[in-house]
């Protein structure tokens, strides 16, 4: 059974790998078996969403391609569209033709006609389609010099080719930029393959990737994507059998709402990836076991009774493995788990991320087994993956605010663990103007709240032993603040970022206690 992902369970990534790209595509198994289903997540998803949204780290791709291997998802074929490739294609077209002639629905027909001709080089490769249907199909493909053997990408070259010709035919109106003629083949094409799967009682997917950079500033691809929005919001009805699964950043959430020609219809079947405490411990914990039932068998049979699906159960096995407590850098006593998930911005890659960094080659130990591990290896674990994480979010965020980096190097060791608004805008003065790009102190607060570097302090636990804080990723809006308000620096950010010297009570970002109220059921 554990032999299937042997290969992705190794000394150097002991809970995996962070980035399911990583996991052949091919490789269903491992898939599988790598896919955690406890969560809110995945009961969403029957919802059909035509549109996943989630931070970098959230587990897109994963869920998109969920589809290869997930039996419960009610489909029977996909097609995988590559984005870049597709959205450059799509982009150079539109470049092509002048400002007055590409409105918004009509490169939303264009999209429509890609994605339906991606569905037909897929769909003509199963039994599912009568004779009749594939005779329409193929002559349709043939009209627009698809080959067989051509993939998605080819195929749009040939239409790209089309288009262009058009272009530069004399006397060419705007139907004919619409494919003329070959537009009422796609449509007896469509309609054939419809009824096909509705008798068949079938359904198809269209997946559709994110990309690490839309590139927005760019005209062309500005307008391919309104227009892909407007397609993507018209798909994935109650009974529509060909549906799409579009990823974006939740980065660039309100930048493709600027960019929407609808974003009320464009956005009304998106799902957000958000995670809680207790489903990335119950994902942590199905990594615990891969590692240890390859690494250490006689260890973990030991707990083989455990249902790890279980938050309790989940816990007690992460118990065997790391000491109950810790003492943090400025000399807190802290539990273990809930040091580990404050330096998470609640993201699978992000605990995933600290996890391999504290149980990576656990090294020789007099014992037969090296477990609890040691609490050194908690703090360097630690220690040593809150620069990458936080580039990450640096590089996130790069398009709306590329100074970021700069800006919270120069201003947040000025910021104690917990500040006021005060100390916000005199930090800015004297520190911030000169990197980050513009005077306007709203928009500096803006950015430091959009990336999570700080907060807004919870009142009630002034004698705690913590700052409890909210942050905008766990939230459904923008957070809000106010004058009267005290701010507070997220961990990730004050362990790299910290003066040092003082020893300030430790932060503990809303959601990352196990005892929490699950912040998405209770939204301000």
């Amino acid at each position: 059974m554990f032999n299937t992902i042997r290969p992705y369970i190794t000394k150097d990534e002991p809970f995996g790998p962070i980035d399911s790209g990583d996991i052949d595509s091919g490789d269903l198994k491992a898939l599988l078996m790598l896919f955690e289903k406890h969560n809110w997540i995945y009961k969403n998803l029957p919802s059909r969403p035509s549109i996943i949204m989630g931070r970098r780290g959230s587990g897109k791709t994963h869920y998109l391609r969920s589809v290869f291997f997930d039996k419960h998802q009610q489909y029977d074929y996909y097609a995988e569209i590559r984005t870049p490739r597709v959205l450059g294609q799509v982009a150079k077209a539109i470049q092509k033709l002048s400002d007055e002639v590409m409105f918004s629905e009509m490169v939303s027909e264009l999209w429509d006609t890609v994605l339906w001709i991606a569905v037909l080089l897929e769909i003509r490769k199963h039994p599912v389609l009568q004779q009749n249907t594939l005779n329409v199909v193929n002559g349709y493909l043939d009209k627009m010099r698809i080959r067989p053997t051509d993939t998605v990408e080819d195929a749009l070259r040939n239409v790209a080719k089309i288009l262009e010709e058009l272009i530069n035919k004399s006397g060419a109106t705007e139907s004919d930029l619409l494919w003329g003629a070959d537009k009422i083949s796609l449509a007896d094409a469509k309609a054939e393959v419809l009824k096909d799967l509705e008798t068949a009682d079938k359904k198809f997917a269209i997946l559709m990737d994110s990309l690490d950079d839309f590139q927005l500033d760019i005209a062309a691809v500005s307008r391919s994507l309104q227009g892909l929005l407007k397609i993507v919001g018209s798909m994935n009805k109650p009974r529509d059998r060909v549906d799409i699964r579009f990823c974006l950043p939740s980065e660039l959430y309100q930048r493709f709402v600027k960019l929407s020609s609808n974003p009320n219809k464009d956005f009304r079947r998106a799902l957000k990836l958000q995670w809680n405490a207790t489903e990335l411990v119950l994902i942590g914990a199905q990594r615990l076991m891969f590692y240890l039932a390859l690494n250490y068998p006689e260890f973990y049979k030991n707990f083989v009774h455990l249902d790890l699906t279980k938050r309790a159960d989940a816990l007690t096995f992460f118990s065997a493995a790391l000491p109950e407590k810790i003492t943090n850098q400025v000399g807190y006593s802290e539990e273990t788990m809930s040091y580990i998930l404050r330096h998470t911005q609640l993201l699978p890659r992000h605990f995933l991320m600290l996890l391999n960094a504290i149980f990576k080659n656990p090294g020789l130990t007099s014992r037969l087994t090296p477990f609890p591990v040691s609490e050194e290896r908690i703090l360097n674990g630690v220690r040593q993956m809150e620069d990458f994480m936080v580039r990450e979010i640096f590089v996130a965020f790069n398009l709306i605010y590329p100074t970021a980096e700069e800006t919270c190097r120069r201003c947040l060791p000025e910021l104690g663990h917990k500040f006021t608004m005060g100390d916000l805008h005199r930090v800015f003065t004297r520190y911030g103007k000169a990197v980050f790009g513009n005077d306007n102190l709203f928009d500096f607060q803006r950015m430091l709240l959009e990336i999570g570097a700080i907060g807004r302090v919870i009142p009630g636990n002034e004698r705690g032993l913590y700052i409890k804080g909210n942050f905008e990723y766990t939230v459904s809006h923008e957070l809000s603040i106010s004058q009267e308000d005290e701010l507070c620096v997220h961990p990730l950010f004050s362990g790299i970022y910290n003066s040092g010297g003082k020893q300030e009570r430790p932060v503990y970002p809303y959601g990352s206690v196990l005892d929490d109220d699950d912040y998405r059921e209770h939204y301000e």
